[in-house]
């Protein structure tokens, strides 16, 4: 046994122990015991599930492209929610396994990993030491021995977040991008790399099978696979012919005449949560953003407390008692007056999961919330705990923000409320109605997965945006279609690829004039074939201290494209203080 377990459990120390190896009663040796995050879990080994036609037909495809792999194209796996994608993931690994490959396969969330990790260690249950967890909420011993592990070659199965997709696995036969459409795939500090991308790139090098896996495909991926450059392999049912969720849409503008201010939950969807709890069945309410109430007003002069570092307001967070700014950290003590009038007069606005999650505690008091977000899950086994009691049924609903939306399988979930749809609808950004399209379906897709039919409660004040109203029939080509004809008629992507550059400095005049500069340098030496826009405020104008002004560049060919916006701005000397960086294929304009 362990030496310092039997010093614990008796009184003896290390000199007593020297004592009996002298006298030959013991022996004491050295031995390497790796840290395994997930030792004190037991795997029920499961077996593989009987596929229906359309699911056979994938799995085929797949095992095809990982018998002639330098022939396959990239396969977009289009599902919608619940139709067993995970399924074929599972079988086509044991495909690759069985013919001596390996697998990695990428999760969006860490949220996410724990369930995945389940699910594969229990399917491979018998070589489950051979399955390697990399994700940045491990320790640095238990990342140190998970790398190690995939170095030796003893791990076959890798599973992470966007960084394993560079995972040092010999032989690597299939790359899986889960929820391929996640943003959270974008690296968005240097190096910039899409986790996505790269996989595509990487199966191309190591000549092996990739599958990109999406409800919600983006854009870039489907119209890939509509031009021929993917194939395109579609699950348009659920498994055992579950039904698809009925989504109702809740006007807000409507409830806001019913009463004073809008209710956190409206009547339909109060009611539907009180169903349920009578039924003893579960349900998921998501709201996208974090903290009790999103700003603090002064009601008499309409000052807001505002970060000093980046340009937002500052979010009260309840269990903590202060205000902080999701940016760049800073927090700051809750004022009694207002620092600008010195009235008593401080107003707390806008809502977010913590005030939910009270606000649902208080009209249910029986039931058992829990929420789910950044602030609530800071030790490291909180998500895997949450999940587990949510599972066993000892949580009745879960209020969380976009790591509950996707990937997770509870089958007694029947209903899912969205408080607020419209969040992340309205940013100055051109994904913003695709982000949204893909939340709110994703979202949706964690309803009715069990024998119950699920419901869907979405709460806007904008109900006949294209987003709400094709995500509320489940139309992804439908969707798709209108959304391209906006982007080819204003030069987006997929029809033109895009560089964003941004200047920033402490000193906001030295950026803009530096921003400036740089823009007429580039009218200088770009063709034509170029789009340049002006230098413009980004829509985030401060951020951690840094004044940033934004300047995109739109060109189909993105080589050249790269090649001279890196000339140009090599030749440009930059004051000491002002940072240019450059964002090829941005995801966030803000």
């Amino acid at each position: 046994m362990p030496a310092a377990e039997l010093l614990r459990k008796t009184s003896f120390d290390n000199q007593t122990l020297r004592a009996l190896v002298k006298r030959g009663l013991i022996k004491l040796r050295e031995e390497t015991v790796e840290r395994d995050p997930h030792a004190d879990e037991q795997f029920v080994a499961t077996t593989n599930l009987e596929l229906n036609a359309e699911q056979a037909l994938a799995l085929n495809k797949i095992t095809d492209a990982l018998a002639a792999p330098e022939r396959a194209k990239p396969i977009l796996l289009h599902g919608v929610t619940g139709s067993g994608k995970t399924e074929i993931y599972l079988q086509a690994i044991r495909v690759a396994l069985e013919r001596g490959r390996s697998a990695i396969v990428l999760v969006p969330e860490i949220s996410l990993t724990p369930q995945t990790v389940e699910r594969f260690k229990s399917r491979f249950a018998e070589m489950h030491e051979a399955v390697a967890v990399l994700h940045s909420h491990l320790s640095q011993g238990e990342r140190h021995d998970e790398w190690h592990k995939i170095h030796s070659g003893r791990a076959r199965i890798v599973i992470g977040a966007r960084s394993a997709v560079f995972a040092p696995l010999k032989d690597v036969g299939l790359i899986i991008v889960d929820e391929e459409h996640e943003t959270t795939y974008k690296q968005e500090e240097a190096p910039r790399y899409h986790a996505r991308d790269v996989a595509v790139v990487r199966a191309k090098i190591e000549k092996c099978a990739v599958v990109l896996g999406s409800a919600t495909p983006s854009l870039e991926s489907y119209h890939n696979a509509t031009t021929g450059k993917y194939e395109l392999l579609t699950l348009s049912q659920r498994v055992d012919d579950q039904r698809m969720p009925l989504m109702r849409i809740v006007d807000l503008r409507q409830e806001r005449r019913k009463e004073k201010i809008a209710p956190i939950l409206s009547e339909k969807l109060s009611q539907a949560i009180a169903d349920r709890l009578e039924k003893r069945e579960q349900t998921i309410l998501f709201l996208n953003r974090r903290g009790f109430s999103t700003s603090l007003l002064c009601s008499n002069c309409g000052e807001a407390r505002n970060c000093p570092n980046c340009s937002v307001a500052l979010t009260f967070h309840r269990h903590m008692a202060r205000l902080s700014c999701h940016l760049c950290g800073h927090t700051a003590a809750v004022p009694k007056k207002c620092p600008e009038c010195g009235k008593d007069s401080l107003i707390y606005a806008g809502f977010g999961t913590e005030k939910v999650e009270s606000t649902v505690s208080h009209l249910f008091s029986k039931a058992n919330v829990r929420r789910m977000d950044a602030d609530s899950m800071t030790r490291k086994e909180a998500y895997r705990e949450t999940l587990r009691n949510f599972r066993t049924g000892k949580i009745d609903i879960l209020v969380g923000t976009q790591m509950i939306a996707k990937g997770l399988h509870f089958p007694n979930v029947t209903l899912v409320g969205i408080i607020n749809a419209d969040l992340a609808l309205h940013l100055p950004d051109f994904r913003a109605g695709e982000r949204t399209f893909q939340l709110l379906t994703q979202v949706a897709g964690r309803a009715g997965r069990g024998e119950t039919a699920g419901e869907v409660f979405v709460q806007t004040y904008t109900p006949f945006s294209p987003s709400i109203q094709f995500a509320r029939h489940h139309d992804f080509p439908g969707y798709f279609q209108q959304e391209l004809e906006f982007r080819e008629r204003c030069d987006f992507p997929p029809f033109k690829h895009a560089i964003l550059i941004t200047v920033r400095s402490a000193h906001e005049g030295r950026a803009k004039l530096s921003a400036e500069t740089l823009v007429r340098r580039l009218k200088e030496s770009l063709g034509s074939e170029f789009i340049l826009g002006d230098t413009t405020p980004a829509p985030l104008e401060k951020l951690q201290g840094q004044f940033r002004f934004h300047i995109l560049l739109r060109g189909e060919a993105i080589m050249r494209l790269s090649r001279l916006a890196r000339e140009t701005l090599d030749k440009l000397p930059l004051p000491e203080d002002v940072i240019a960086t450059v964002d090829v294929d941005p995801y966030q304009l803000l």
